[in-house]
């Protein structure tokens, strides 16, 4: 007989440090879910005119996984100021040299209700990151994030129906069969 590791013989009851195990795993999982639920990016429809705006670099680009890497920029002069990461592939963002407190200019809709750059360029107006490259790098962001939502969302769900299915309908049913048996007994 070949062993299955997800297996779970019918009628098996749940012990109490299963349960926790189980409970504690899924507000992880969910826990993490909306973690990445709020790292997506709003991606706005393409304005109609856009505004150059002052920016600089307040961090280094940072790594973010082998693959993609963090640009953080304080966009904005004074009190409308605020701060914007554009999570960007680390091979299309190693060769621009974006170093610490770095001044650029970004192109943002004019009305500045919805904070989502659409272009980064350096002092000499020089475009570094086109609006392809942008949408590109968010639509990549948001399909990881998604595909993680979902699967974690389909595992918690599933962690929860082994904990109803087994932890509870089993127990309720392995009582109901104990207390028949009593009953015929006696």
């Amino acid at each position: 007989m070949r062993y299955n590791a997800i297996f779970i013989p019918d009628g098996y009851v749940l012990t109490t440090l299963e349960i926790i195990f189980l409970i504690i795993i899924s507000l992880c999982l969910v826990g993490g879910s909306f973690y990445h639920f709020y790292k997506l990016v709003e991606i706005p429809l393409a304005p109609k005119k856009v505004v150059l705006e002052s920016a600089f670099v307040n961090r280094n680009v940072s790594g973010g996984s082998k693959t993609t890497s963090n640009l953080y920029l304080t966009v904005g002069p004074g009190n409308e100021r605020y701060d914007y990461v554009i999570e960007a592939s680390t091979r299309d963002i190693e060769h621009l040299g974006f170093n610490k407190s770095r001044k650029l200019w970004v192109a943002v809709e004019q009305d500045r209700r919805k904070r989502f750059v659409w272009g980064v360029y350096d002092n000499e107006l020089t475009l570094l990151i086109d609006r392809q490259d942008i949408l590109q790098w968010a639509k990549y962001s948001n399909f990881k994030n998604y595909f993680i939502i979902f699967s974690w969302g389909f595992s918690s769900l599933y962690l929860l129906f082994l904990l109803i299915n087994n932890g509870v309908w089993n127990r309720v049913l392995a009582k109901r069969i104990a207390h028949e048996y009593r009953e015929n007994r006696q």
